[in-house]
C-alpha cells in the first residue's frame, strides 16, 4: 500500500514523516497533480493543503476519478477539508473539526482556510492566520467562559472583514475599534496562554488515523452515491495533459506523445483514415469493407450530396474528386479532427499505440523538449524556464510541408488527415518539434520502436543469463 500526502503550511514535512513513516510527501495539491500519481486500489491519497490562487485548484473530478479506481482519498484541515465536505457523499473521507464545520454548513467560505505562506524552500512557512483557526479558538474561548457568544460573534466578524492575506491575531488586535479593544485584549491574553492551531491538529489527526489504519478511512463502499458521467471530454483532456512519464529527467505528457505520433509517424494518415471510417461503420479497423460501410452510412444520412457541392472540408484541388472519395475524406475530417487541447492518446489509431511506438514517441518528445531548452533566442539572450520556444508561422509550415511531402497550400488538408481540426491546432502541436526535425530530420518512429524493443529484449536476456 502506498500513502501519498499533499501538505504545505499546515504541518512541517518532518512531522509527516514522524506520524506516517514511508509516506510519499508532496507539496500542496494543484490541478493535475492527482492525475500524475501512480496509484491504484488499496493505495491512499491524503489531502491536507492545496493551491487555489497561485495555481488552479484540484478539480472535483480528479478526486472522483481516484475514488472510482478504488483509491482511498481522505482530507483534513485545509483544501482537504473543503473537498471532503463537498465529496463525502461520493466516498471521500473527511477528518477533523474543520471538515465538520464545512460539512455541516457552519463555514461556507473557502477563504477561511486560505493563508499566505512562503516558498517550498522555506517549508511553506505560514505568514497569515486562517480565519477558521480564529473561529475555532473563539469557540473554545466561549466554552471556557472567557467570551460570551455575542463577543465571539463580534470578534469573528472583525476577523472576517480582514483580507485573508492580512489575517492574524496581531492584525485583529491592531484593527479592532476602540469599543471592541477590551474584548480583543481579554481573548488574546487567554489565547496566548493556551494557543491552538485547528488546521495543524486536524492534519495530525488524519495522519495518525492513517498510521493506525482507522476504519473511518475505509475505501468507498456501497453506501456512497454512484459516480456518474465522470469521463467527460474535459477529463480526457486533463488526463492527456497531466498524465505521462519522465524520460531522462524530462517530463513528457500523454498529449505530447499523441502529438508526436500524429505529426511524425509516416503511416498516421493511412491508419487515421481507417480508424475513423471503421468507427463510423461500427466495424473493426481491419475490416476490408469499412470504407464501403462508412460511405453507406453517409448516404443514409444525406451527406453524399454535400460532398458533390464542395463542402468546407475539401480543398479547391479536391473538388474534382469522384463523389465516393470526396465523401470519405469529408467523413475523416469532419469526425476525426480535434483541437489541440482535446488531443488524447485514444484518438491515435490503435495500431500506432503499441508499447514500443509509445515509448519511441515519448523518447522523441523528450529529446525535442531538451533540445528546445538549449536554444537561446538572440533577441533577449535568455528564456524563461518552462516557456515554449516560438517559431514564425512560415517556419513551422515550411518544416512540416517538407516533412510530409506537400506544399504549404496543401498543409491544412494534410493536417486534417492526421487528426488536427485546423492549422492553429496543427501549429501549436508542431512547434515543439520544429527544432528537432531541423536538427535530426524526420524521426523514423517504427525504427526507433524496433530498436528500443530489441534493446529491451537484449537487456532481459542479459539479466537471465
Amino acid at each position: 500500500m502506498t500513502d501519498v500526502v499533499f501538505i504545505g503550511p499546515s504541518l512541517p514535512a518532518d512531522e509527516v514523516a514522524r506520524l506516517l513513516p514511508d509516506a510519499v510527501v508532496l507539496p500542496p495539491v494543484a490541478h493535475g497533480d492527482l492525475l500524475r500519481l501512480d496509484v491504484g486500489p488499496g493505495d491512499r491519497v491524503l489531502v491536507v493543503d492545496g493551491f487555489f490562487l497561485q495555481h488552479p485548484p484540484v478539480r472535483h473530478r480528479e478526486i472522483l476519478d481516484l475514488l472510482d479506481s478504488g483509491v482511498t482519498v481522505a482530507g483534513a484541515a485545509s483544501m482537504g477539508a473543503l473537498r471532503a465536505a463537498e465529496l463525502w457523499p461520493f466516498g471521500m473521507r473527511g477528518v477533523g473539526e474543520v471538515f465538520q464545520l464545512y460539512r455541516d454548513g457552519v463555514v461556507t467560505g473557502d477563504d477561511e482556510v486560505a493563508v499566505v505562506h512562503g516558498p517550498a524552500e522555506e517549508g511553506h512557512r505560514t505568514l497569515s492566520e486562517p480565519l477558521v483557526n480564529i473561529r475555532v479558538a473563539l469557540r473554545r474561548a466561549v466554552a471556557d467562559g472567557v467570551l460570551s457568544d455575542a463577543e465571539a460573534a463580534l470578534l469573528l466578524d472583525l476577523g472576517r472583514e480582514l483580507p485573508f492575506r492580512r489575517r492574524s491575531y496581531r492584525a485583529l488586535e491592531r484593527t479592532a475599534p476602540p469599543e471592541a479593544a477590551p474584548v480583543v485584549d481579554r481573548f488574546l491574553t487567554w489565547h496566548r496562554r493556551d494557543p491552538s492551531d485547528a488546521k495543524g491538529a486536524d492534519a495530525r489527526l488524519l495522519l495518525s488515523m492513517a498510521a493506525d489504519n482507522a476504519p473511518e478511512l475505509c475505501p468507498a463502499h456501497d453506501g456512497d452515491q454512484p459516480i456518474d458521467n465522470l469521463h467527460t471530454r474535459f477529463m480526457d483532456s486533463w488526463r492527456s495533459r497531466f498524465a505521462g512519464a519522465s524520460v531522462g529527467g524530462q517530463w513528457v505528457s500523454d498529449r505530447e506523445v499523441a502529438a508526436a505520433l500524429m505529426l511524425l509517424h509516416p503511416e498516421t494518415p493511412t491508419w487515421h483514415r481507417r480508424s475513423v471510417l471503421a468507427g463510423l461503420a461500427d466495424v473493426d479497423i481491419a475490416d476490408p469493407t469499412a470504407e464501403e460501410r462508412a460511405h453507406e452510412v453517409a448516404r443514409q444520412r444525406g451527406l453524399t450530396a454535400a460532398a458533390s457541392h464542395g463542402w468546407d472540408w475539401l480543398t479547391d484541388r479536391e473538388r474534382g474528386l469522384d463523389d465516393r472519395e470526396a465523401v470519405l475524406r469529408m467523413l475523416v475530417r469532419a469526425f476525426g479532427t480535434t483541437p489541440y487541447r482535446s488531443l488524447a492518446l485514444w484518438m491515435v489509431a490503435a495500431p500506432l499505440r503499441t508499447p514500443a511506438l509509445l515509448a519511441a514517441a515519448r523518447h522523441v518528445a523528450a529529446t525535442a523538449a531538451s533540445l528546445n531548452e538549449t536554444v537561446v533566442p538572440r533577441t533577449t539572450g535568455h528564456r524563461r524556464p518552462g516557456a515554449r520556444l516560438h517559431f514564425r508561422t512560415e517556419v513551422i509550415d515550411a518544416c512540416f510541408a517538407s516533412l510530409w511531402g506537400c506544399d504549404t497550400d496543401g498543409l491544412e488538408a494534410a493536417a486534417w488527415d492526421r487528426g488536427f481540426v485546423d492549422l492553429s491546432a496543427f501549429r501549436y502541436a508542431a512547434e515543439p518539434f520544429v527544432a528537432y526535425v531541423k536538427a535530426f530530420g524526420a524521426p523514423r518512429l517504427p525504427a526507433v520502436a524496433q530498436r528500443a524493443q530489441e534493446e529491451n529484449l537484449a537487456g532481459s536476456a542479459a539479466r537471465v543469463s
